[in-house]
């Protein structure tokens, strides 16, 4: 069997006669040697890439696969090695009470045996320091401190583990530019290097060692390998790069991420204002993860918070229904960094200067006016959580929201009726921040409720039994509400209703309101 540095040597060579290159001796060459490699199997702007790159891919893999395996070999071997070097100077120290001619005719012949068999791996030396004579052991095969650099296989895997890292990245996964070859052998050697790494996952690959110093160095390293591939002019011709980074990004949490703030932010917006969809979609997941795991504070240095805002509020003006939901996901989790602190008593904020109120006051007027039932739905299902973050403040926007609430409850739905049991739950929660302002508005609300009411129980429609009594119970819910808010006016404007329906879901949804309290 071949010695692990030769198996290493001839992979090393097979790679760099891919790249036309001389096989580097160092490691820093080595690391070079990786990079551009990985450069090379990567898709770009030619017309038949696609073509070459999984069989660039195929062979880079091969050939990694064959440099882990014998850099691990290699490591073994040396460990063995300085097992035996260590033995061997304890047994000569122990000898050490020899004359210095003994110890001299002993280098002699030790010297005269390495040349006429086999090259021993190790040379017995002696040094005279102050009229005492000290031996030991050197070993052969490594460098000399004047050497220019290590052997390229001691250490492999710390400097090949952010460049390898990139190719598993772009290749493991289903991409017009792989194979089903290049995601096997791509695969393969994810699995091998998280083996020889000693982890589990690539989250604990990006992150380290919990005692590692500088953490998630792997990380940092895959990163500046990233960064000329994810400029405003390179990054359209590397359409890898940009799932490399969202893949890698999503794998490391707080509260490392922090650290990266700087550099993890240019490339999100960049996407997120790309006029593609698919490109959109990826910078807002990318900014989404970044506004979860990096603390608020951070975020809200040199007004990266704010400049996230703008960027995500343009993305409401689309009537694209997965943009604008990603985009108010992440808003809504944006909102409690971006609030401003409530004013002091006496004092006067403008609704315009909080980005809570802008987004409600857009979200309601784009509501207003939309006549697509799947947006509808949407801002229909994130109201309520809004609201929530408004609380009492949802009063500066009582007019606009009543029209939608009356507006969306006369609509039907669909089988699920989504818009509707939201725009009941906003409803409630409308009852409760904003009490003061509902007794004028409650013979508008209530002729709303009972008309739904009605539609629902008494006219025949596809709805689903368990749809109809979870729109009957939330609207019940909303009368004994305004009834509470309104003293008792609700209870008087339905005693004589009894008397003309005799729809029984709808008698007992009545008799709950003038049960109440």
């Amino acid at each position: 069997m071949a010695a692990p540095h030769l198996v290493f040597q001839q992979a090393l060579a097979e790679l760099s006669s891919c790249l036309c290159r001389v096989p580097p001796q160092t490691q820093e060459g080595c690391a070079e040697l990786l990079q551009a490699a990985v450069a090379w199997a990567a898709p770009g702007s030619e017309a038949d890439i696609e073509q070459k790159v999984p069989e660039r891919a195929v062979v880079l893999a091969k050939a990694s696969l064959k440099l882990l395996k014998a850099a691990v070999a290699a490591a073994g071997d040396k460990g063995e090695s300085e097992r035996a070097t260590t033995a061997e100077a304890g047994q000569a120290k122990d000898e050490s009470a020899l004359s210095s001619e003994e110890v001299y005719c002993s280098t002699c012949s030790t010297s005269d045996q390495s040349v006429e068999g086999d090259a021993p791996s190790r040379t017995l030396v002696t040094e005279a320091t102050d009229g005492n004579v000290q031996t030991g052991f050197t070993d052969d095969t490594q460098p000399h401190p004047g050497s220019s650099g290590e052997c390229p296989f001691q250490g492999f895997q710390r400097y090949a583990a952010a460049p390898l890292l990139l190719l598993c990245g772009a290749h493991t996964q289903e991409w017009p530019w792989t194979s089903e070859a290049s995601r096997t052998h791509t695969k393969l050697l994810l699995r091998s290097l998280l083996k020889l790494s000693g982890c589990d996952t690539v989250t604990d690959l990006l992150r380290g060692a919990p005692d590692q110093q500088p953490a998630c160095r792997i990380f940092n390293e895959a990163l500046e390998l990233l960064s000329p591939r994810l400029c405003k002019e390179t990054w359209e011709s590397n359409p890898d790069a940009k799932l490399v980074f969202s893949w890698m990004l999503h794998q490391v949490s707080r509260p490392w991420l922090s650290e990266f703030l700087s550099r993890i932010m240019p490339p999100s917006l960049l996407l997120s204002d790309d006029y593609r969809r698919e490109n959109k979609l990826l910078g807002i997941s990318c900014l989404h993860h970044i506004i979860k795991n990096v603390p608020a504070a951070d975020l809200r240095q040199f007004n990266r918070a704010l400049v996230v805002y703008h960027a995500l509020r343009n993305h409401l003006y689309t009537t694209d229904t997965a943009v604008t939901e990603a985009s108010l996901s992440c808003i809504l989790d944006l909102l409690p960094v971006v609030q401003k602190s409530p004013p002091a008593i006496g004092e006067y904020q403008k609704e315009a200067d909080n980005p809570a109120d802008q987004i409600m006051q857009l979200v309601l007027t784009n509501m207003e006016m939309e006549h697509r039932i799947d947006l509808r739905r949407l801002y229909a299902r994130f109201l309520p959580t809004l609201q929530d973050r408004l609380q009492f403040r949802v009063i500066r926007h009582m007019k606009r929201l009543m029209n939608v609430i009356v507006g969306y409850l006369e609509v039907y739905d669909g089988l699920e009726e989504t818009s509707r049991l939201c725009i009941l739950e906003t409803l409630q929660g409308t009852i409760k921040y904003a009490w003061p302002r509902i007794p004028c508005r409650v013979s508008l609300l209530l002729k709303a409720l009972l008309k739904l009411m009605y539609e629902v129980t008494c006219e025949p429609t596809p709805v689903p039994e368990s749809v109809t009594e979870a729109l009957l119970c939330r609207a019940t819910d909303c009368l004994v509400l305004l009834n509470q808010c309104c003293k008792g006016r609700v209870k008087t404007a339905l005693e004589g209703i009894l008397s003309l329906c005799n729809e029984p879901r709808l008698v007992n949804c009545i008799k709950k309101v003038q049960q109440s309290a």
